[in-house]
């Protein structure tokens, strides 16, 4: 029945609302339509008579519904909600609803409904829309006598959610239902949907009103890093040659696709699936089109078309343009490009047991979307938007394990139980005790799991990525610290004369309490003397005044008690109010026993046995006063019969219940309540009205006695490992059960049993920096085997953070004695050995001979002493060479070897000519003395180093000089006409050239050298000749060759080096003088910025020694200088001072060019030039000798180390004097180059390369820095000069805001750090720096006599190659004016106030200050409008808004308020004069003309007096002439009204330079003699007389005995020594070690007296820390379970059995950690059945192809579950 009226009011409401239509007789049958298939609710909607749709809810089955009366909302009246119904649709996105109850009659505010949508499962393509499923619905029902097939009509904003639809074929549309069904999309295009009849709006993950919106890559509520925006521009140049070209490809998934087609061409499209169909349009008529399953829409207009697609795309699109026209069409597009290598989740891993609650986890792959392939994960990291997701963790299998098992089962494999978690370590110790800005402290957080044995590991922190990571760093210690606050003054201790006063000083908090921690520094003193004006007339009496007044005592028994100090003090707290209103009663209060840590200024607690047994009272009596008889009744009121006046007492005890059970278990104890009782009103009364003697004996009882459940008990924590750094402490936690809490009896179980999380079993402790240290690296190897060596070894000072990491500080931050870094060794004598005495004479006096020595016997000693020992000692060992040759002054020749004289004649026309005229003879020249002539030549090296016009030279050298360069080569001679002195080149004559001549002096003249000049030149004086030998350097700094010459065979061979020397018996005896000593010399002269290297300046001397004795050949010595200078280096060739800059190197030559000569040389490492490399490149590449730096682009540095020398040398590399290791990061190749790969900061040192081969070696190094940005160590201080002298300097760091008065010298630092050092730039912000800032070479500004024009702020800016840094500082200069300043100041403060100084008709006059504000105001009134014209010096200002000058008069103005006032610059520029103001007054039209006549006040800098001297003897005094700022009459004004003139610098000038008397001189004292306890310093005392030149001399004592001398030796106290400090032995149960023994244990530390931790406690008498104890607990054992089934049903598999610690006398089971000492039975076992398994291999779990890539197939489980890709698996390895 209940159907039928429901059907029958649908009926109803459907013909309602359909049109009214003309029914006739005819029509047999009417149509019927139904509004909606509702969602039906068990019970109806009524609609209200109102017609305004409130739903008024008639429930139909009470019974159906639950209504709790805990969810009733009973503010607005609504009862819970309902059940959600069932979903509207089963796929597509429905709606369901949930109802609620009007519980108070209807008057409910809000809705009785809500909807959410649910099945939003995507449905199968072939259901349709759901939309067209509601028209097809009334297919088969006539409408107007007809049936149609309806389909919907498009989208109606206007009625989104009626049903309107469309008879197909035909125009009608018809309204068919005014509501679609509840989930009905709005339109097709979006998720929103119809409820109830209105557009609801959806997100796209299918909720309503999430506003989740998908991004441009089609993700839902993502940030675009799944796609790239790709946009461009292409002009594709078809033509009729080549129509149709490629413009663009876009991939497949791509979205919002636009691309837009400027000219007549005409676009094409091909769509190219995955499986390689094509599909291709030509877009020629506008229209939508399909093309690979993708909608497109294409506009053209007259020029421009353009397509569009929102996507994404189903294939790949190939957009071509195809020839249409003559002009070049303009291609643009923009789309989204998918990245094809995305991070894609797996699914979850299996549970990692099979029951009793474990854990699962999943991973990330990459994922190739186009092909859906799985690819290695670099794919995916080769995009930076590709972020891997963080793997997800999630419990499951939370079942219990079955009874009988009673224990969770453990697979073998388990390593995870339970969930790891994060282990947070305490709070460091705030970096700050207090302050408003607080203070920060951190701790350490790091994830860790638990294995079946109750051990705790760290493992990867991604673990613990299913539940928020704890923080790290917090602020602590926000609250102000502690102030002194003085309370008032005591009136004076005395009533006439002087006394004393007193004040209460307190130490109070943020809070108001009175605590200690105070800086004792800073706290105001709390006596003063006092005067009263008052005479006494009684003698003064002997006792002091603090002995007769108690103010003192009292203002310090207020503070001593209650302030902590360094000794551990007990601290009371305040009183407790009394416990009884009237009467007698108690008082209680809190005492703690307190230390104050010096170096924080914090007070600590301590245990109370620290404070010693003069602890103060914890309570004291009280009393309230008297109590009324009976409260609230007068005595004349109360009742006659009353018992308590009959005799009876009115109130009596009585027990009035329990206490609470003083504990929930274990036995707790109750109290009886005994009350006073009003006997008549039953009611509690006071205790006090009761009589105390009557009241009854304390009655207590057992409650709570069922044993407690088990909890975590812990023991003491164990002494810190380290006292500083990062240290360990450890502890036992225990499961226990307290059974009864009197007897303290409590059993240990299983850790199982307790529920609550287990306390940490460690943490860390002590995490303090260290102080700085000493550390010592190890002993290098001694410099000799015997004979006094030496041992050096690197100390470094070291500091060892709170992180455990080390840092490395200069030497000044080590208190302590620096460790030696040098001791002697080898202190033996060495063996003896055979040495070479003093070489004896040449044997000859001229030409070659010999030099001989004799063999010597020598020791070196163990004090490194050479002592020469008897022959015989050393007999049998080889000896030195003992001869060698040596070369005199060349011989003369004989008479009759001389050249005849007809050699003298006159040269052809192919030589230079030479005179032959007879000359006058010399002085020296006698040819009755057969004397030789004496050619004085140099033996010199000559190398040209950079380019000279004219070159003069001696003969006898060799030269290596640059072309274009003139030479004059002389040939002084002694004994020999000049006129006769001839020369040759190559052993004949000179050839014929312009450039060739010879002077009158013999001097050989060469212009302009070129290569024809190279040779060896002779000149020849008669007898004696020398020779030249020249070689030029090209302009590729090589030596040039010497051209062949063509007649070189005709004219016959060169000379041999017998006919080039000069032949000549000496009759003189100076031979013996003149030695064979040659040098090098760089030319030019005295310009040189560099000198050869001595060993490459030896060689060459020695080979021109070897030529000059004829040992070899000249042309051969050429070669070899030749082949010297051009296999080395511009670094082996040059030596530079080390103050000179690379600067000059360039100038210097270079012979590169090798030779294939093979010398035998000592290795030497090829230098390049010394620079810094700051590169970003990730490859870095530098030569030895120059500096790097890391950066993080850095991924591979290498250090070359080129070296030469025969044979080849070894190259060793060393790290800080350490050899360099060779690891998998740190490699050399052959050629010695040094290779770091992925270098880090520990990488950072000096590298050192050592190259060495049998003849000697040689090394070079380089650093290794790791570049910083730079950082400006700023100061927020704001600074005045206040307080300073007028014109001092003032020194600030940059940062905060500075306040100096005009004239003052500021100097602004920027201390800056970086790696490189930073280079620092000041600027001013919008201007440029002014003249007086001067920028300073450390990197600070210097403002010079600052000016109210120095106003600004000042930036400055460190920068390097990592980074840039900047601080700023604002300058303000304030200009003071006290009183007395006259006039001027007066002046001021008119302008300051009125700001305006008004012109007048008769004029007026005024002095204005420069720098002052000056605006004139012309008489108007506010409202004229008639122009203003201004004169100055009766020239008419022209009209300006903006600052403009007067022409010619140097006067900056300009005019304000329509020129009504007129603003003169008084700070720059003459402005002293008539200003003239002029207008026509609109009221009467009378010319007005005002004036005002402005003088400038002069103010001039001084000299005034002398200050005093600043010594009164020695050479350092000096005094300075003080300035005095000055009126134009001379009287000295305050210096500020010269602040606009630039102060003129004081000399300082020496004064009392005279001899000072002596006097007593003391050094520093000494350390003290002992590091702790009492000892002795001592000082060096001295009596010195200092002079007037500044020399001190020392003097007798005596010569200062006029003075008291000064103490030489002191008593020192240094800290109190350290002491061996135990805390109380811990509880018996530690560790096990045997049947009933275990260990207890107690902290033992190194103390001072203050509390701080130390280590120079004598270890000797050290306190032990362990000790054995008896316990019963110990005496346990391990019990086994029988072995379980196997865990296979063929094959081979494992069993486990169950393992427990028991007790032995109760057999109790205990926790495994009792039973530790114990070797533990296996708890599980391979196992194996008969049955064989068959032979079928698959895989029977999906995750087999992870287990695969994971490699896991080692697992039984996995390699039984995926036996078929782990058989692959074996077979491919």
């Amino acid at each position: 029945m209940k159907t039928f009226i429901i059907l029958l009011w649908k009926v109803v409401l459907a013909l309602s609302l359909l049109p009214k239509v003309q029914c006739e007789e005819s029509q047999s049958q009417s149509a019927v339509f139904l509004p909606e298939f509702a969602l039906s609710p068990q019970g109806s909607f009524l609609e209200d008579a109102t017609g305004e749709q409130f739903l008024t809810y008639r429930y139909d089955d009470q019974a159906s519904r639950t209504t709790r009366s805990d969810e009733q909302d009973r503010d607005t009246g609504w009862d819970a909600w309902g059940a959600w119904s069932d979903c509207s649709r089963t796929c597509g996105g429905g709606a369901s609803y949930s109802l609620r109850r009007c519980l108070n009659g209807g008057n409910c505010k809000g809705k009785n409904i809500r909807y959410r949508t649910c099945s939003n499962m995507d449905c199968p393509a072939e259901s349709g829309d759901f939309r067209a499923q509601q028209c097809s619905a009334h297919n088969d029902i006539k409408y107007q006598g007809a049936a149609y097939d309806w389909v919907p009509v498009p989208y109606d904003p206007s009625a989104p959610c009626a049903l309107r639809c469309q008879a197909k074929g035909r125009s009608l549309v018809v309204e068919l239902a005014p509501k679609v069904l509840d989930g009905t999309r709005c339109r097709a295009d979006a998720f929103d949907m119809c409820i109830s009849g209105a557009c609801q709006e959806v997100g796209c993950d299918r909720q309503l009103a999430s506003g989740a919106r998908e991004d441009n890559c089609g993700v839902c509520g993502g940030d675009g890093s799944t796609c790239r925006l790709v946009r461009g521009q292409a002009l594709p140049h078809v033509s009729p040659e080549e129509p149709l070209k490629t413009v663009l490809e876009v991939p497949i998934g791509s979205r919002f696709l636009r691309v837009s087609a400027k000219g007549p061409d005409i676009m094409v499209i091909e769509a190219v699936s995955l499986q390689g169909r094509r599909e291709e349009i030509s877009l020629v008529s506008a229209g939508s089109y399909v093309l690979g399953n993708t909608s497109l829409d294409f506009q053209r207009g007259t020029d421009r078309q353009t397509v569009r697609t929102h996507g994404p795309l189903s294939t790949d699109y190939i957009i071509k343009i195809k020839y249409g026209g003559s002009r070049d069409t303009v291609v643009q597009f923009l789309f989204y490009q998918p990245i094809r290598y995305q991070w894609r989740e797996t699914d979850f891993f299996p549970c990692s047991v099979t029951c009793g609650g474990g854990y699962q986890l999943n991973s990330a792959e990459c994922t190739d979307i186009r092909s859906n392939q799985t690819l290695p994960e670099h794919h995916c990291n080769s995009y930076p938007e590709n972020t891997k997701p963080t793997p997800k963790l999630k419990e499951c299998n939370m079942d219990p394990c079955p009874e009988s098992d009673g224990f969770k089962e453990v697979m073998p494999y388990d390593h995870f139980q339970p969930l790891p978690r994060w282990e947070q370590g305490p709070w460091t110790r705030c970096s700050v005790s207090c302050g408003e800005n607080g203070g920060w402290q951190e701790r350490s957080v790091m994830c860790v799991e638990e294995d079946t044995h109750g051990q705790f590991s760290q493992v990867e922190e991604w673990k613990c990525a299913h539940s928020p990571r704890p923080v790290t760093r917090q602020m602590c210690s926000t609250s102000p610290c502690p102030h002194w606050v003085a309370m008032e003054w005591s009136q004076c201790t005395v009533t006439c004369g002087h006394g004393l006063r007193y004040r209460v000083v307190l130490c109070i908090d943020h809070r108001g309490q009175h605590i200690g921690g105070c800086k004792a520094a800073l706290k105001p003193h709390i006596k003063e003397d006092c005067l009263v004006p008052v005479a006494c007339h009684k003698p003064r009496e002997s006792v002091p005044v603090e002995a007769k007044v108690p103010w003192l005592k009292q203002a310090q028994e207020l503070e001593e008690h209650r302030t902590a100090t360094e000794d551990p003090t007990f601290i009371p707290g305040p009183w407790s109010p009394c416990s009884a209103t009237c009467g007698p009663g108690r008082q209680t209060r809190e005492v703690k026993c307190k230390v104050l840590l010096s170096f924080t200024q914090t007070e600590v607690d301590l245990p109370e046995e620290e404070c010693g047994e003069d602890r103060p009272q914890l309570e004291r009596p009280c009393n309230g006063g008297s109590c009324t008889t009976v409260p609230g009744v007068s005595p004349g009121l109360q009742d006659p019969g009353d018992p308590h006046l009959q005799g009876e007492e009115l109130h009596y005890w009585d027990y009035r219940g329990f206490t609470v059970c003083s504990a929930t278990c274990a036995a707790g104890k109750q109290t009886a309540v005994v009350r006073c009782v009003n006997r008549r009103k039953r009611e509690e009364v006071e205790d006090s009205l009761c009589d105390p003697s009557s009241k009854p004996r304390l009655m207590i009882r057992i409650c709570n006695p069922e044993p407690c459940p088990p909890r975590w008990e812990v023991t003491s924590w164990t002494g810190c490992s380290s006292s500083c750094g990062v240290g360990i402490q450890t502890r036992s936690v225990y499961c226990m059960r307290l059974l009864s809490l009197d007897q303290q009896d409590s059993v240990g179980v299983s850790e199982d049993e307790c529920r609550e999380f287990k306390p940490a079993i460690l943490q860390a402790c002590n995490q303090v920096d260290c102080p700085p240290t000493w550390e010592t690296e190890p002993w290098q190897q001694c410099s000799q085997s015997c004979g006094g060596g030496v041992q050096l070894r690197k100390v470094y000072c070291k500091q060892l953070l709170s992180t455990g990491a080390y840092r490395r500080l200069g030497d000044g931050a080590c208190r302590q004695d620096k460790p030696s870094t040098h001791r002697a060794c080898a202190n033996t004598d060495c063996l003896p050995y055979m040495a070479g005495g003093e070489w004896g004479k040449c044997s000859v006096s001229c030409g070659l001979g010999i030099q001989r020595r004799e063999p010597v016997c020598r020791r070196l000693t163990a004090m490194g002493h050479q002592v020469t020992l008897a022959k015989g000692i050393c007999a049998g060992l080889p000896s030195p060479p003992l001869v060698r040759t040596c070369r005199m002054m060349a011989c003369p020749r004989h008479k009759k070897e001389m050249r005849p004289i007809e050699t003298l004649r006159v040269p052809g026309k192919s030589q230079v000519k030479q005179p032959v005229r007879h000359p006058v003879k010399d002085r020296d020249y006698d040819e009755g003395i057969k004397r030789c002539p004496l050619l004085m030549g140099l033996h010199r090296i000559y190398i040209q180093t950079s380019q000279e016009k004219r070159l003069h030279l001696t003969i006898g050298g060799h030269a290596y000089l640059l072309p274009h360069t003139s030479l004059v080569i002389k040939c002084p001679v002694r004994r020999f006409p000049k006129a006769y002195i001839r020369w040759l080149k190559d052993g004949r004559p000179l050839p014929s050239s312009k450039r060739l001549g010879i002077t009158k002096s013999g001097s050989l003249k060469i212009h302009f050298l070129e290569a024809g000049d190279i040779g060896m030149y002779k000149c020849i004086a008669g007898p004696a000749s020398d020779i030249f030998t020249l070689q030029l350097i090209g302009s590729d700094n090589r030596l040039i060759g010497r051209p062949s010459l063509e007649n070189e065979s005709a004219a016959g061979s060169s000379p041999s080096w017998e006919e080039m020397l000069p032949h000549c018996h000496s009759h003189r005896t100076v031979v013996d003088r003149y030695g064979p000593g040659v040098s090098v010399s760089l030319l030019p002269p005295g310009v040189q910025e560099a000198i050869l290297q001595p060993r490459l300046e030896e060689r060459l001397i020695n080979i021109t020694l070897q030529a000059d004795k004829g040992e070899i050949q000249q042309d051969r010595a050429s070669q070899l200088i030749s082949s010297l200078l051009t296999q080395m280096s511009t670094a082996e060739l040059w030596n530079w001072p080390r103050e000179e800059t690379a600067q000059g190197k360039g100038t210097l030559p270079n012979w590169s060019e090798h030779s294939g000569e093979k010398v035998a040389r000592r290795p030497a490492i090829i230098r390049q030039q010394q620079n810094h490399v700051m590169t970003f490149q990730k490859n870095v590449n530098i030569s030895i000798g120059q500096t790097a730096f890391l950066t993080n682009a850095t991924r591979s540095l290498t250090m070359l180390c080129p070296t030469e020398g025969s044979p080849q040398p070894n190259v060793h590399w060393s790290k800080d004097g350490a050899p360099v290791q060779h690891t998998d990061r740190v490699s050399w190749d052959s050629s010695g180059g040094l290779h770091i790969f992925q270098p880090r900061a520990a990488d950072r040192g000096q590298y050192k390369c050592t190259a060495t081969n049998t003849h000697g070696s040689d090394s070079e190094t380089s650093q290794l820095l790791v570049a910083e940005p730079p950082a400006i160590a700023v100061s927020w201080r704001n600074v005045s000069d206040q307080g300073l002298a007028v014109g001092r300097s003032l020194r600030v760091v940059v940062g905060g805001r500075v306040s100096v008065r005009p004239g003052a010298n500021l100097t602004l630092d920027c201390p800056v750090t970086g790696v490189p050092q930073p280079a620092v730039t000041w600027h001013m912000k919008d201007r440029p720096l002014d003249a007086s800032a001067v920028s300073l070479p450390s990197g600070s500004l210097w403002l010079r006599n600052v000016t109210l024009q120095s106003q600004g702020t000042y930036s400055c800016t460190a920068t390097n190659p990592i980074g840039k840094s900047a601080a700023s500082t604002v300058l303000h200069v304030h200009v003071s004016y006290p009183a007395g300043a006259g006039r001027v100041a007066a002046v001021s403060q008119e302008l300051s106030r009125r700001r305006v100084l008004m012109a007048s008709r008769s004029g007026t006059s005024v002095i204005i200050r420069p720098g002052d504000i000056l605006r004139i105001g012309c008489p108007v009134v506010p409202d004229h409008q008639i122009p203003v014209r201004w004169d100055y010096q009766n020239q008419t200002l022209k009209e300006s808004l903006g600052p403009s000058q007067a022409q010619g008069q140097g006067l900056q103005y300009r005019m304000l308020v329509r020129g009504r006032v007129l603003e003169v610059n008084t700070l720059q520029g003459k402005f002293s004069g008539r200003y003239r103001c002029r207008t026509v007054i609109s009221s009467s039209r009378q010319t007005l003309s005002a004036w005002i006549y402005v003088r400038a006040e002069e103010f001039a800098w001084r000299s005034g007096d002398w200050t005093t001297c600043s010594a009164s003897c020695g050479p350092r005094g000096t005094r300075l002439q003080r300035l005095r700022c000055v009126r134009p009459e001379g009287r000295e004004v305050n210096p500020a009204m010269c602040h606009h003139i630039p102060r003129p610098v004081s000399p300082a000038v020496p004064c009392n330079v005279q001899d000072c008397p002596p006097s007593w001189v003391v050094s520093v004292w000494s350390k003290c003699s002992a590091l702790c306890g009492v000892g002795w310093r001592q000082r060096q005392v001295s009596c010195q007389h200092l002079e007037g030149s500044g020399a001190m001399r020392t003097l007798a004592p005596s010569a200062c005995k006029r003075s008291h001398r000064p103490a030489e030796r002191q008593e020192c106290t240094a800290n109190n020594c350290p002491t061996w400090i135990t805390s109380p032995w811990g509880k018996c149960s530690g560790r096990c070690l045997g049947p009933t023994t275990t260990v207890q244990k107690r902290s033992v530390v190194c103390q001072h007296a203050n509390g701080s931790s130390h280590q120079d406690c004598d270890l000797r008498n050290r306190p032990v820390s362990v000790r054995n104890c008896s316990s019963e607990l110990c005496d346990v054992q391990w019990s086994v379970g029988a072995w379980r089934a196997c865990t296979v049903a063929c094959g081979s598999g494992f069993q486990s059995r169950r393992v427990y610690c028991v007790h032995r006398r109760s057999a109790r089971t205990l926790a495994d950690q009792h039973c530790a000492w114990l070797t533990r039975p296996s708890t599980w076992q391979h196992c194996s059945t008969t049955t064989t398994c068959g032979s079928e291999c698959k895989d029977t779990t999906q995750y087999c192809s992870v287990v695969k890539r994971l490699k896991l197939c080692y697992v039984d489980m996995y390699k039984q579950r995926c036996c078929e890709s782990c058989l692959h698996d074996s077979d491919s390895t």
